[in-house]
């Protein structure tokens, strides 16, 4: 997978599978790891940063399509651009 720049650049499937990716913990590397997060926290622009990833509000289900909805919910809030087209 590669790792693109902007939100917009992704479809929905494949910021899904970084995500699960991310859950599943399928790295080469620490290193490889950290920059899949820093590029879903840079890329989705969520306020809460990290915090999208490993710290669920609480009551809310835990897993990679929550996390993906939390950040679709909060970009189309705030007037942020989508995915491409599948």
């Amino acid at each position: 997978m590669t790792i693109k720049d902007r939100y917009e650049d992704y479809t929905e499937s494949e910021s899904l599978n970084i995500i699960n990716r991310l859950f599943q913990g399928r790295f080469s590397s620490e290193k490889e790891h950290d920059a899949f997060v820093d590029n879903i926290v840079s890329t989705s622009e969520h306020p809460n940063g990290t915090d999208i990833l490993y710290y669920p509000e609480e009551g809310v289900e835990y897993g990679p399509e929550r996390v993906l909805k939390a950040i679709k919910t909060w970009r189309a809030a705030n007037g942020k651009p989508g995915f491409k087209p599948e």
